[in-house]
């Protein structure tokens, strides 16, 4: 049975264990990233910790699966997606505790017991930096905003609007963030999973995902399907080259930690190289229509919540005032 701890006053295993090696973090950002980041399957032995832009979406879908897990909501919350597919990433959407929500004893039984698979997924740097620029960056993703008009000097007009560079992003990140606690998408991978705290039995790649999901398979039995989502967008969206010899040295000296301890060498670089070919960027109209349609739908969903909420906030007026006159 789960025994849930989340006990705000008595700070719980993981976070002391983590606060070891890296004293530098609070408890609080500690206990908030374990919290968000973690999942934990008492019954079939599983622990996971999520790398933003390394598998996570494709992960948490399995993870659904396994827990048997209800349609998922789409809610207004902290997160702001624009495609249903990435409510996935609402923490709610996954009934399975974190590690933090289970008790001292429990934690450290997850963490130290040989039969728990401890696992992650981690990404070549240069792909994945690549992959938050293209996806987080460029189309000005809510709450990326700020971000977006830093790096091209203004807020996007309404028509003629400007593409924030690869090399004023490296920059950004070269200058302006710790990347050792910033925003997940571009934080170092070794920092954000907490690698030199926490024992991990697997540490997958991207790139060789189907090695994870036979691990998988493997630790859970044949009994039970291991079928990941059909779409992977992770995998798609750096096609494109954009980095230059100068701009990939810049990120190996950023992340040198991530390439030598993770195993990416540092010319590996080529293939999202900048070539001199000029090839249009043509998109095919089912995937423009599908965003159009993703980003609609969502929009509708928060009117309607919006509109909800608002009823129920004039209503509620109307019932005090209502009191109040009464009493007069």
């Amino acid at each position: 049975m789960i025994r849930l701890h989340r006990n705000p006053t008595k700070i719980s295993y993981v976070v002391r264990l983590i606060k070891n090696t890296y004293p530098h973090l609070s408890n609080e950002t500690i206990a908030e990233s374990i919290a968000y980041g973690t999942f934990v399957s008492l019954e079939h032995r599983l622990f996971y910790a999520e790398t933003p832009k390394a598998a996570c979406t494709t992960i948490k879908h399995l993870l659904r699966d396994l827990s048997g897990a209800p349609p998922i909501k789409y809610e207004i919350g902290p997160l702001h997606e624009t495609r249903r597919d990435m409510f996935i990433h609402v923490r709610a959407n996954i009934p399975l505790p974190s590690l933090i929500d289970l008790d001292n004893e429990t934690q450290e039984h997850v963490l130290t017991d040989p039969s728990f698979l401890r696992f992650c997924i981690v990404r070549n740097p240069y792909s994945r930096l690549i992959s938050a620029w293209r996806n987080k960056i460029i189309p000005c993703e809510p709450g990326y905003q700020s971000i977006y008009e830093q790096l091209v000097g203004a807020p996007p007009p309404i028509e003629g609007k400007s593409i924030p560079s690869f090399d004023a992003f490296l920059k950004f990140l070269s200058t302006e963030q710790d990347l050792d606690t910033c925003n997940p998408h571009w934080r170092r991978q070794l920092n954000h999973i907490f690698y030199s705290a926490i024992s991990y039995t697997h540490i997958g790649k991207l790139e060789t995902l189907q090695d994870t999901l036979l691990t998988l398979h493997s630790h859970l039995g044949n009994s039970i399907s291991i079928t990941p989502p059909t779409k992977n967008r992770s995998a798609r969206d750096d096609q494109h080259g954009c980095l230059t010899e100068s701009s990939a040295q810049l990120i190996y000296q950023l992340y040198k930690r991530d390439f030598d301890i993770l195993g990416y060498a540092s010319d590996s670089w080529h293939p999202f190289a900048l070539t001199d070919r000029i090839t249009p960027a043509l998109v095919p109209e089912s995937k423009f229509l599908d965003e159009i349609i993703e980003r609609n739908l969502i929009i509708s969903y928060l009117y309607e919540q919006y509109e909800t909420q608002y009823r129920y906030s004039a209503h509620r007026l109307r019932d005090l005032l209502r009191s109040i006159l009464l009493k007069i």
